[in-house]
């Protein structure tokens, strides 16, 4: 209860669950609520059985006036077999019952108020009382219900499954396209790396990309720096004058090596 209690949980396994649950101002709440008010747990599942807690500060009923009492509610459409154990303090309680759908069980006299508050370990000094349950679910009965619930829960998670499957069917397709793509252009881009470039007749290095290229009148190619060489004033091939930029053999190379 927001505000109330401060509430948490332990599950032990599939069917076995403890509880801890503050009361806050709870000295207060045995002095001033009267019998048959509680303080209920927020609900809570063990083996998929829906329970809570009632705890009455002051008596569930006025023949347990003066007393905290206890209760665990089967909130299921089913029967159940639970074995519940309750510490509050130093004192500890155990029990085996069967409780009936919508019904409770528990202890109308679990603590005296003055027993209670000569146990040290009951209270905090602000007042909070700290109750711990452990609940073991022996059996809860196959009802129509139930197995209606269950029945809708396998397929729930049936519809589920199917839509992640779907859903990663999907997404590896993506993924096979995506990969292919990126392994086609990268063969293609080896591919091209690979091609070898015209080779300047007098660097001797490969005029690629974004290498700028000199023609003479006969066809002949030199790199743009070694045109700009002082000594090379013709073609060393042909011995004929440059005509300038061979922008055709620029472009084509960006279009094979790029």
């Amino acid at each position: 209860m927001p505000g109330i209690t401060e509430e948490r949980k332990l599950k032990l396994t599939e069917n076995k669950l403890k509880y801890f649950i503050k009361i806050f101002s709870f000295d207060h709440k045995m002095k001033s609520w009267r019998n048959g008010r509680n303080v209920h747990s927020v609900p809570f599942l063990v083996g998929g059985t829906e329970f809570e807690f009632e705890i009455y500060p002051n008596g569930s009923n006025k023949e347990s006036r003066g007393h905290v009492s206890f209760f665990l509610v089967n909130k299921s459409e089913w029967d159940v077999n639970v074995e519940v154990e309750v510490q509050v303090g130093k004192k500890i309680v155990s029990d085996t019952c069967v409780i009936s759908s919508k019904e409770s069980s528990g202890l109308a006299d679990l603590y005296g108020h003055d027993d209670l508050r000569k146990d040290n370990d009951a209270m905090d000094d602000d007042g909070s009382l700290a109750v711990s349950a452990t609940i073991s679910l022996i059996w809860g009965e196959v009802t129509e219900e139930r197995n209606k619930s269950e029945k809708d829960e396998v397929e729930g998670l049936k519809i589920k499954f199917e839509s992640l499957e779907d859903n990663l069917v999907s997404k590896m397709a993506r993924l096979d396209k995506s990969l292919t793509a990126k392994f086609k252009a990268l063969e293609v881009s080896s591919k091209k790396s690979s091609l070898p470039g015209p080779e300047c007749p007098i660097c001797f290095e490969e005029m690629k990309p974004p290498t700028r290229i000199i023609q003479c009148r006969s066809g002949h190619l030199i790199c743009q720096q070694c045109k700009e060489r002082p000594q090379v004033v013709i073609c060393p091939t042909c011995k004929q004058e440059f005509t300038g930029r061979a922008f055709g053999m620029e472009n084509y190379l960006k279009t094979i090596l790029d």
